[in-house]
């Protein structure tokens, strides 16, 4: 009986899934409750520009029922903002409610951003509190110079939590009133528990006065958060082409989960941030992986606020995702639950076990998760058809240098111990003799 009990303390150091993290020196007093009225940013907008096919696919197998998780996330998002943060017009009397509902006017000013981002082309913060202005959500800062701080950093943290790229931090919070100060910074939130390493965050800060420039420019400032594809390989890269000599297979019955697990001592650490999906950290031998893949699905269906980090560079020496890539990533994101975990037995069995045992885990809410790493068959529109051995260049064209890294590491690791030569079944022929 001790045997369970063992693989399953393992289970729990490989899948680390810790509490919803977001904290904050300065939190509220009242944690707010948020109602299912935020959903209506993933949903389908007529006036959206750059709709495609995708859009309507999509709408069969997905409801905003699926993203019931998100207004209990968005909630503990608000609840380790700074008192008054939230407060969004300050020459109103401040919103008191025992229910602790959100702020009504937080709330509008909440789905307008979502609106005016999904309108046009890339804009900048400073274009969008200039519109709240506008229309009345916000004070004009023309006539109250000392609020265009707190505004930014407002349209900052709801363009954080509405593209769930990064989240905000509010430790340096509040700012100086002085909007040319030059340590006033967009902060993003560093978890302690996080490992770095260094492929996706450069920095964690960048200075406020970029709040004129495109968002894609400010997002590249903080690091390679929307990597674009290589430019040296193919649109629509195919097995007959020249170039698909030199690809390597990736098979899921050999690079999945429990392998990562079982041979590399590899850690699972479940993130709330997009950007960190398949980062893996060589020095403490944890992989990053995003926990909502239901936001990947109405973000495709929806394409909302995180397309509007679309970068507009062309032949840049450095570039970042543009719109169409955009949309690959999410693609790339879905199926790799399913390599990793869906097509392999013993890596959906500990799935199994540790949504089960894992309250953590088993509270974010989300379905799809459950769904898209515990099935062995699992069908959507939205998540290409599993394959028995896929090629990075072909099936995850942007993610797939870090799959590569992934598959690199183990071919590179040979079993020590009978214990482990029982575990490794990627060569068969060694396993059976």
């Amino acid at each position: 009986m001790r045997r369970p009990q063992r693989s399953l303390r393992r289970i729990r150091r490989f899948y680390q899934c810790p509490e919803i993290h977001q904290t904050s020196s300065a939190p509220s007093a009242r944690k707010p409750t948020v109602d299912t009225s935020v959903l209506g940013i993933f949903q389908w907008r007529a006036d959206t520009t750059n709709q495609q096919n995708i859009s309507s696919e999509i709408s069969s197998d997905y409801t905003l029922c699926d993203l019931e998780w998100y207004p209990s996330w968005l909630a503990h998002q608000l609840s380790s903002a700074p008192a008054g943060f939230l407060q969004v017009r300050h020459d109103e009397k401040p919103f008191e409610d025992q229910s602790n509902s959100t702020d009504p006017n937080f709330l509008k000013v909440f789905a307008a951003v979502n609106k005016y981002v999904r309108q046009g082309e890339s804009c900048g913060i400073d274009e969008i509190v200039e519109k709240l202005g506008e229309h009345g959500f916000l004070l004009s800062h023309e006539d109250h110079p000392n609020t265009i701080i707190h505004q930014r950093y407002l349209v900052f943290a709801i363009l954080a939590w509405q593209s769930m790229l990064f989240l905000p931090s509010f430790d340096s919070y509040p700012l100086n009133e002085n909007a040319v100060n030059p340590n006033n910074q967009f902060a993003v939130y560093q978890d302690i528990n996080q490992p770095n390493s260094g492929l996706v965050f450069d920095v964690f800060g960048m200075p406020m006065d970029l709040a004129d420039r495109e968002m894609a420019i400010l997002l590249k400032g903080l690091g390679n958060l929307l990597p674009a594809r290589p430019p040296d390989l193919a649109r629509l890269a195919s097995e007959t082409s020249k170039e698909a000599s030199s690809w390597s297979p990736i098979v899921p019955t050999e690079v999945n989960a429990h392998t990562l697990s079982a041979i590399l001592r590899v850690r699972i650490h479940w993130v709330d941030t997009l950007s960190l999906h398949l980062d893996y950290d060589q020095a403490t031998r944890t992989l990053s992986l995003f926990r909502f893949p239901s936001f990947c699905v109405a973000t495709l269906k929806s394409r909302g606020a995180l397309y509007s980090f679309a970068s507009s560079e062309r032949q840049s020496p450095d570039p970042r995702a543009n719109y169409d890539e955009i949309t690959d990533i999410l693609k790339e994101t879905l199926l790799s639950y399913r390599l990793l975990f869906g097509q392999s037995r013993a890596s959906r069995n500990d799935f199994r076990r540790l949504h089960r045992n894992t309250p953590e885990l088993s509270r974010s809410g989300d379905r799809l998760l459950y769904n898209i790493c515990a099935r062995t068959r699992f069908e959507h529109v939205a998540v290409p058809t599993d394959r028995p051995m896929y090629f990075a260049e072909r099936e995850f064209p942007i993610l797939g240098g870090r799959i590569k890294f992934l598959a690199k590491e183990l071919k590179t690791v040979k079993p020590k111990s009978w214990k482990e030569l029982l575990r490794d079944r990627r060569d068969t022929m060694q396993y059976w003799t």
